[in-house]
């Protein structure tokens, strides 16, 4: 059976619906958490832009995204990500630390440069998917 993965936003590729399938729809789990000392973020697949920009700015914060605040933190950053901040700080998906995946068999993983590399690099633009993204991802902030 076909099964697609909506995060929180819009998605211009269609890999988020898919016909005579299963659509699992992370829209409603947006929460946005600030380490302001350690400048990271620890964000839910399903919150957009508007949610992280609210949240990082109230500690003066803020990371290189894309310049809607109703496109989805998760499909931007995986697909690249351009913004105001990405000439000085890069592309979004520059400043990923970390993912935690479900795999197909229904493990949990971390991928980083550190553990998992292999699937760290996949996500990171590969084209999607490559599991799903049930918990939250960090990224670092300038």
């Amino acid at each position: 059976m076909p099964l697609a993965i909506r995060g929180g936003g819009h998605n211009v590729a269609g890999s988020a619906l898919c016909d005579g399938g299963v659509v699992i729809d992370f829209s409603e789990m947006r929460r946005v958490e600030i380490d302001p000392e350690r400048k990271t973020a620890r964000v839910e697949p399903g919150a957009l832009w508007g949610d992280l920009d609210a949240a990082a700015q109230a500690d003066g914060l803020a990371t290189p995204a894309g310049i809607v605040t109703h496109t989805g933190v998760a499909g931007l950053t995986l697909g690249g990500g351009f913004g105001w901040l990405s000439r000085q700080w890069g592309l979004t998906v520059d400043n990923l630390l970390s993912v935690q995946v479900l795999l197909a068999d229904g493990s949990r993983v971390r991928a980083a440069s550190d553990e998992n590399d292999d699937l760290f690099w996949a996500v990171r633009g590969g084209g999607g998917n490559f599991g799903m993204s049930p918990n939250s991802n960090s990224s670092s902030m300038p």
